[in-house]
């Protein structure tokens, strides 16, 4: 990997923190207008869902989502599972009753475990300094934060739906890098295709509330930007760079989620928000640079001797 496509792959994780860091925003407004987090999860996902599919077959492309769909139907179904299903479904229903800022938290804080976690298993080891390291400083920075939004805490049922996302996010960064599921449009398509039929059985349950004319910018906005631009993002970056990586990378999430709740929600970012924050960045610094200082250090130790 040259350093030109590694930067792309940062700036592309760092794009899909961006876009997901909105997602919360976004999510309030359509509860205060009355939509339930059900149908959020469901339209915004149909509404991504058909944008993408009105590009496919405008540029002639639909021939290759069948065939990608019939090589990969299984692998994606998977995924879509993971990455869609269980991530928007509990995400958004967190977002109802429990503050933006403690949902993206929570579900980092657990999400960053499950990748670690899960690559360990797979690869049959255990952390590697670096790993443990980072992991340490990720979740010491996601502590700063929780202590400062105590308030979130009282409601056991969001939180615990809040981490429920968080592991079905880090298991479909890792499952998607192994089982090479691609990445672009075709692939966010594809998994779209089976996060409808998922959700669809939630969204049937919770009464079929349909979004009204009022509903539809924040809806559009919520498939455009974290819908296909933060998984197009995301899945393009795995193409290039560890899960780990890009797990850490998009620990960035919370800063961006601090700072569209202050614009947009009058939330204001504290000290304990700012010092976690820091030590969020440092984790990324330093799962991305210190094996290469290492790896520095000990071939200037081998020169030596």
């Amino acid at each position: 990997m040259n350093n030109e496509s590694k930067s792309f792959a940062v700036i592309l994780a760092l794009l899909a923190a961006f876009f997901n860091g909105m997602v919360g925003v976004f999510s309030v407004n359509l509860f205060n207008s009355g939509l339930p987090p059900q149908s959020v999860a469901f339209f915004k996902c149909v509404l991504a869902f058909t944008i993408i599919g009105v590009i496919l077959v405008l540029t002639n492309k639909a021939k290759d989502v069948v065939s990608y769909l019939k090589a990969k139907w299984f692998y994606v179904a998977i995924c879509s599972f993971f990455g869609f299903f269980v991530l928007y479904h509990f995400e958004t229903a967190a977002y109802e009753t429990v503050n933006v800022a403690v949902v993206v938290f929570c579900l980092f804080g657990s999400a960053t475990i499950t990748t670690f976690v899960v690559e360990a298993i797979i690869e049959k080891r255990f952390f590697s300094l670096a790993e443990f390291i980072s992991i340490t400083l990720a979740l010491f920075g996601l502590y700063f934060i929780f202590i400062d939004n105590e308030v979130g805490f009282d409601n056991g049922e969001g939180l615990s739906f809040a981490l429920l996302s968080g592991l079905g996010y880090g298991l479909f960064i890792v499952l998607s890098k192994k089982l090479k599921i691609g990445s672009g449009l075709i692939t966010v398509f594809s998994l779209l295709l089976f996060a409808l039929v998922y959700l669809f059985f939630p969204f049937a349950l919770s009464g079929y509330s349909i979004p009204s004319s009022d509903n539809f910018i924040d809806l559009t906005l919520l498939a455009l930007l974290p819908t296909i631009g933060g998984f197009w993002c995301t899945t393009k970056a795995l193409t290039i760079l560890k899960s780990q990586s890009v797990q850490l990378i998009e620990l960035t999430e919370p800063i961006f989620a601090i700072i569209f709740g202050l614009i947009f929600l009058g939330q204001l970012t504290t000290v304990f928000q700012i010092i976690g924050g820091a030590f969020i960045m440092l984790s990324i610094v330093s799962y991305e640079f210190l094996p290469m200082y290492m790896d520095k250090r000990k071939i200037s130790s081998k020169v030596k001797s």
